[in-house]
């Protein structure tokens, strides 16, 4: 007993000289952790090393911290879950005092970025005080030229298509499928004025919810597999010909296609979509709040 709690107190002594950060997967360059250690190091004259772990779905990150089962430090929750935190309480308000070290935040992130922010509705919480935005994208298509024809690909409707019954995989995301199937359902709506695009990622209706369901019904015999992270993948190794994935996605996998010479594309249906970020937050249960903010004060660097 004696040894166990001797071993459980150096754990917890060194914790805060510890960093652990929660990710998505391929959102940075590894190579950027030691460069990080040494960088604070430099700046704090406080050593610190990180336990680095990545995730594929929101909602995977979000049960951990909402349990309290994890101390991550710094974490990178899409905007939904963010405003989902702040109503639960579960994030600290970001601390930018970094001494001598510049502020890189508030010199490089985006004004877009911030405005956007600024719309999170967080229980009377500004999503700008309690996270940074990181990364930014739109929700649309992926495909292989060889095998797709790119009129095709300018409508949502593509993937209700039955030439390319086999070879569609679809984001494992709620809302970034509801919303665009929603658009594509209501676009005679959209372009008559009746409705606009802002109202629409705000229609949770039963009527609406009953539409898309019985649309993506119609859609599921034909469907390859619903991917969270190894859609592009498929894509590079041609066993998919179209992907309904995230800009992001569609980026890495477009570059990586060309290595083996397949010839991908990315397009942004002409119904419409939805623009997605993805920001750093440090949790209420985080055990390294300093080193936390230097991270992300490193990354906006």
């Amino acid at each position: 007993i004696l040894l166990a709690i001797a071993v459980l107190s150096g754990c917890e002594k060194d914790r805060e000289h510890i960093l652990k950060v929660y990710n998505w997967g391929d959102y940075i360059d590894e190579a950027l952790i030691p460069e990080f250690e040494e960088w604070y190091e430099e700046q704090t004259g406080e050593p610190v090393r990180i336990i680095y772990q990545t995730f594929d779905i929101n909602e995977t990150m979000l049960s951990k911290i909402e349990k309290g089962h994890e101390d991550f430090d710094v974490v990178c929750p899409s905007d939904y879950i963010i405003e989902r935190m702040l109503r639960s309480d579960l994030l600290l308000p970001m601390q930018l005092d970094f001494g001598d070290t510049p502020n890189y935040i508030d010199q490089y992130l985006a004004p877009y970025i911030k405005n956007c922010f600024d719309l999170i509705e967080g229980s009377g919480k500004n999503a700008n005080e309690y996270s940074v935005g990181y990364m930014w994208g739109t929700t649309g298509i992926l495909y292989n030229t060889k095998y797709v024809d790119s009129e095709d690909a300018k409508s949502w409707d593509i993937i209700r298509n039955p030439k390319y019954a086999g070879k569609i995989f679809i984001k494992d995301a709620a809302r970034d499928v509801y919303c665009p199937i929603s658009i594509y359902l209501h676009r005679k709506e959209l372009e008559s004025g009746e409705t606009t695009l802002d109202e629409l990622m705000w229609d949770s209706s039963d009527e609406t919810i009953a539409a898309v369901e019985s649309y993506m019904s119609q859609v599921k015999p034909l469907i390859a597999g619903w991917e969270a992270d190894f859609g592009k993948e498929q894509m590079t190794q041609e066993h998919g010909w179209l992907n309904f994935t995230w800009s992001g996605d569609a980026v890495w996998a477009i570059e990586e296609a060309r290595d083996v010479n397949v010839d991908l594309k990315y397009e942004v249906p002409a119904e419409g979509s939805n623009v997605w970020f993805d920001g750093w937050v440090i949790p209420k249960y985080a055990k390294n709040v300093k080193a936390a903010s230097y991270f992300i004060n490193f990354l906006c660097r």
